[in-house]
């Protein structure tokens, strides 16, 4: 499993930040407010990030037939 969403999060082009974000929060599991803070932003600023985020990790492991 963690492979695979690693892979998803990979080809889901995401850019270096979104990339980072992904990886903390669906990998490490990091709370939104601590990945704000490491980032230096609102966590208001990375909640949003992530609805995008997701949509296109979710999207991306559908096509690769992870889900």
């Amino acid at each position: 499993m963690r492979s695979e969403m690693e892979t998803a999060i990979r080809e889901a082009n995401l850019g270096n930040d979104d990339t980072d974000i992904a990886r903390r929060y669906l990998i490490d599991q990091v709370p939104q407010i601590d990945i704000a803070a490491e980032f230096g932003w609102e966590r208001s600023t990375i909640s949003y990030r992530l609805k995008r985020i997701l949509r296109k990790v979710e999207s991306t492991a559908q096509k690769l037939h992870f889900t």
